[in-house]
């Protein structure tokens, strides 16, 4: 057996702990198969998603939709209607969202950002390249990694990978070493995610399966006896 050098072997070994493009595409056409379109993300405009976006933070999905019927109620799911509330009626409306002072915070800068940026349309920021994007709304405040990639790919229709909690719990038990916290994971793993040939609607498609499968199998008991028991990546 040839000798391998001690950084060629620690290179061999960091490459199992990414899933290869290929991979990717086969267990999207397998979470496919078996569940079907998600349908994600539910909105009736693409504003109604950058909000949902912020209010989800930290809350289950129902107190979300509370909080949308809310603003709906009052014709606020629109960026200069939130722009034109006063902070303390932004922050009633969205209460059940919970976190709600900061997330009233959150929605007017990039409501704020959304006018001034983009004329409020996504077209708007068609001369931003990916990254820069990426990094605009992270430098607004309360946007994080996981709020900027799902408004990246949901909202402004770029491909990108939402490295979400449940995304950790799949990756985890399919058996990769996933690093902690969301900017490591979302470094390590979204180049393969982007080598791979899944456009931005399969990638849209893709956080969905993700997600819906993470809460029909919430742990690695019930994941060992769904259908990607024995998948091999």
């Amino acid at each position: 057996m040839p000798n391998v050098s001690g950084s060629k072997r620690n290179s061999v070994l960091n490459s199992r702990r990414v899933p290869s493009a290929a991979a990717l595409e086969s267990l999207y056409g397998t979470m496919l198969q078996h569940m079907g379109p998600t349908g994600w993300w539910p909105a009736e405009t693409l504003f109604e998603i950058m909000v949902g976006a912020v209010l989800t933070q930290n809350t289950a999905w129902g107190n979300v939709d509370r909080s949308l019927h809310a603003l709906k109620a009052v014709d606020a799911l629109e960026p200069h209607a939130i722009m034109a509330l006063e902070p303390g009626s932004l922050q009633d409306l969205i209460r059940p969202s919970g976190f709600y002072r900061n997330k009233a915070k959150t929605l007017q800068s990039l409501s704020r950002w959304y006018i001034e940026r983009c004329g409020a349309r996504p077209e708007g920021a068609a001369d931003i390249a990916d990254d820069d994007l990426r990094a605009e709304l992270l430098g607004l405040f309360g946007i994080g990694g996981e709020t900027a990639d799902d408004l990246v790919l949901y909202v402004f229709s770029r491909r990108a990978f939402v490295a979400d909690t449940y995304a950790r719990r799949l990756f985890t038990f399919l058996g990769f070493t996933v690093p902690a916290g969301y900017p490591s994971f979302h470094k390590a793993f979204a180049p393969a995610v982007l080598a791979s040939g899944l456009d931005v609607s399969q990638l849209q498609e893709f956080h969905g399966l993700i997600d819906e499968y993470g809460k029909a199998y919430r742990t690695d008991e019930a994941k060992a006896e769904s259908f990607l028991s024995g998948f091999k990546m």
